[in-house]
């Protein structure tokens, strides 16, 4: 969902603008750092760390591991899931926060709390 915000997807950008303004706690996994700073331009770095100022990094830990790697055992095969998917569904449960995504296909783990955007 970040990677259509920094696209201009105007329905995402009105849904974190609401969110925001409604004070909600606004979470995201370091991997997806990592995917939004594979995308962006050099000068583009100042602007992407101004919007993320408002979101708060969840941090990786042991506990994230170790459910990542349960579901890289249990989905990589059935569903494809690589490392990044794994690590972010495992930070959404072990943080207890919604995971919004447009990939659904790729977090069939029954214990992710969903926040759903239409494109």
């Amino acid at each position: 969902v970040f990677i259509e915000f920094f696209r201009g997807n105007l329905q995402v950008t009105v849904h974190f603008e609401e969110l925001l303004r409604a004070d909600s706690l606004l979470t995201y996994s370091p991997v997806t750092l990592a995917e939004i700073y594979r995308g962006i331009r050099s000068n583009e770095k100042a602007e992407v760390e101004t919007i993320l100022s408002a979101f708060e990094c969840l941090p990786l830990n042991q506990e994230v591991g170790r459910r990542a790697g349960d579901y890289l055992k249990k989905y990589a095969r059935s569903h494809g899931i690589e490392v990044a998917d794994a690590l972010i569904a495992a930070t959404a449960v072990i943080h207890k926060v919604q995971l919004c995504t447009f990939n659904w296909k790729h977090y069939p783990m029954g214990e992710i709390r969903r926040f759903r955007i239409d494109r």
